[in-house]
């Protein structure tokens, strides 16, 4: 695809029952770009993704679609059937590749059609597509020969998404791409999209992945799109003037309508042919409403009680699955003011941690020493059930009117009105309510239990990023000790100042600090291990080559060998790029935080450089050694 716009819609209207998804909205997306979709839960992104892919349409407008345009798309949602394993569904992305192939080599082999599809599959790669399939499998930790039936939720989001990737659409549409995937995991989908030269439009709440990703974020709300190029920070900046600039024109409206409004109730005089015009401005602009704005979700989260300086101790802890340790000798102390983040896979003993801390898991050895003083409030989402014929008062507050927070009462209209249910809404069904309305709802239900001791597995998921914001600025601000559990490295980093990390060959770390902090010691780490290794080789003395038959290059080796100087030369341009960011004066007074994670960024682009260039000349060396 060339720069031309591979997406557009213009005059876009839609409703849902009461609800305004676009009036009159105006949207595109360029070739290459990478545009961030964001806005309330339930406000209609979801919907958008499903009209640029074509599965929905709306009620009226012009959509229009670059032609040749191939499009790609991974629903928040896996509502899909099918009888075919995991290997069998991700290998049908690759199906363009395979079909670019085969017409090749119908085709004479300088044909102008043999031109154009051999750029095509350079341009992709796609020589030896098949190697694709392995990659993304191994990257997205999923087993090829799993029935997609049998598997979870998670697992199945999963294969949606790496059936989406690996088909290198020229349009990628990827709805919440990182929930429910670990920390790496995501790490190696931002580097995948970093260097995509595909169009991709993205809904996440994740916001180091959006700052990462997108050139351009776009905000749908109240039917309109506000769109801004660069970080979310320049995207609130950016919206802040434009809300300012907005109410500065309505108030002058406002305050013309007031001047005229003495003289239009004179209506003989108004009326006038000569007073006509000035009547049917004044009756314009009358019918222009003040710009709505969205309230913020203000979380209540009940004081805590009172705690003395030893509240929960894990000493020596161990637990097991079978033959499966989890949780090996593990010691921690959870003193008051303690805000404690928890990462790692998914699978590897991080709920189960929880459960021991909290006492409904028993330790196979070891002791835990909870203070008599201490109350729980263990928040997990995935194990509330909604009842989908209540209202949303009495998922709440049952029969009650009122909600108790600790030592205060407060009435159930007041206490869901501060999580954005207004009136109309309170009464309604929980069945009828949006999925932004019922991460909402549980968030109601949850925060109201109290303790002293909060503990939240991954709470997050599906929550906006208004909401999220409001969530973190509660947890910074709650005096008593806090666990998480979160994939989300920006809340991460945000609320905690210690990071429990989960990882299956170095066990369980304690680190002291912020997020970014846990990142640059991991690469510290890292770093020194290299060091070693490389140390070792050095004195490990080579082994006597043993002559072998020189070989001919294969026919895949020698398409690798023709596109090679192309992916050293993007290579070497992404180094470029990385250590261009570094040398920018004002890097380490406004973005200092992130040295860490763009050094490991950097460290990784060379070291794939250099094992581009031995590659190269391997090839380069099996070439010559035959021609001799």
């Amino acid at each position: 695809m060339n720069d031309q716009c591979v997406w557009s819609g213009e005059k876009l209207n839609l409703s849902i029952g009461r609800q305004i998804i676009f009036d009159d909205a105006d949207m595109y997306i360029g070739a290459g770009e990478r545009v961030a979709l964001i806005g309330r839960n339930g406000g209609g992104k979801s919907t958008l993704l499903k009209i640029v892919a074509g599965i929905e349409q709306p009620s009226s407008g012009n959509i229009s679609v670059a032609r040749g345009c191939r499009i790609a798309y991974m629903p928040q949602d896996p509502v899909f059937e099918s009888d075919k394993n995991v290997g069998e569904l991700v290998a049908e992305g690759l199906q363009y590749f395979a079909e670019l192939l085969e017409a090749y080599n119908r085709q004479s082999p300088h044909s102008a059609a043999a031109v154009e599809l051999e750029h095509k599959i350079n341009y992709h790669q796609a020589w030896t597509y098949e190697n694709k399939l392995d990659t993304m499998l191994d990257k997205l930790d999923l087993d090829r020969q799993k029935s997609f039936a049998r598997l979870s939720g998670g697992e199945m989001r999963r294969v949606l998404l790496a059936r989406a990737l690996i088909s290198e659409p020229d349009l990628l549409l990827l709805d919440e791409p990182t929930n429910h995937l670990d920390v790496g995991t995501v790490n190696w989908i931002e580097n995948f999209l970093a260097s995509y030269r595909g169009a991709c439009l993205f809904v996440t709440h994740d916001r180091y992945f959006l700052d990462r990703i997108a050139n351009r974020i776009v905000e749908l709300s109240n039917g309109k799109f506000f769109s801004c190029v660069g970080s979310y920070a320049d995207f609130l900046e950016a919206k802040e003037a434009h809300e300012y600039a907005e109410d500065a024109e309505a108030d002058k409206r406002e305050k013309f309508l007031r001047l005229e409004i003495d003289w239009v109730r004179r209506s003989p005089k108004a009326r006038l042919r000569r007073n006509l015009g000035r009547l049917r401005r004044f009756e314009e602009l009358s019918a222009i409403d003040r710009p709505k704005r969205m309230g913020n979700v203000e979380l209540i989260i009940p004081a805590p009680g009172r705690l003395g300086n030893k509240v929960v101790e894990l000493e020596n802890v161990s637990f097991s699955f079978g033959e499966r340790k989890l949780i090996n000798d593990f010691s921690c102390e959870f003193p008051q003011g303690s805000k404690t983040g928890i990462i790692g896979p998914n699978g590897i003993g991080k709920t189960t941690l929880l459960k021991l801390i909290t006492g409904s898991l028993a330790p196979q050895s070891g002791k835990i020493h909870i203070a008599d003083t201490v109350a729980f409030n263990y928040i997990d989402q995935t194990r509330i059930t909604l009842d989908p014929e209540q209202t949303v008062a009495e998922a709440v507050a049952g029969d009650s009117d009122s909600v108790n927070l600790g030592t205060d009462k407060i009435s159930i209209w007041g206490y869901l009105k501060r999580f954005l249910f207004e009136d109309e809404r309170i009464n309604t069904k929980v069945k009828y309510l949006s999925g932004g309305e019922k991460a909402r709802l549980l968030l109601a239900i949850v925060l109201k239990q109290g303790g002293n001791f909060l503990i939240l597995d991954e709470p997050t998921n599906d929550l906006d990023l208004p909401t999220l914001r409001v969530l973190e600025e509660a947890l910074v601000h709650y005096s008593a000790p806090v666990i998480v559990v979160s994939h989300d490295r920006y809340f991460l980093n945000r609320v905690c100042n210690r990071i429990i990390s989960f990882d299956g060959e170095e066990g369980i770390t304690v680190q002291e600090g912020d997020y970014d902090y846990f990142v640059f010691k991991q690469t510290q780490k890292q770093a020194a291990k290299v060091q070693e290794v490389q140390t070792v080789k050095k004195e490990t003395p080579a082994p006597v080559p043993v002559k072998k038959q020189p070989q001919k290059l294969s026919y895949k080796e020698q398409k690798e060998l023709d596109g090679m100087e192309e992916a050293v030369l993007e290579a070497e341009e992404l180094i470029s790029s990385l250590e261009a960011e570094f040398t920018a004066p004002d890097f380490y007074t406004t973005r200092a935080k992130e040295a860490p994670v763009l050094q490991a960024k950097l460290d990784e682009a060379r070291a794939h450089l250099e094992t581009l260039y031995a590659r190269w000349e391997e090839l380069e060396t099996k070439k010559a050694s035959y021609s001799r």
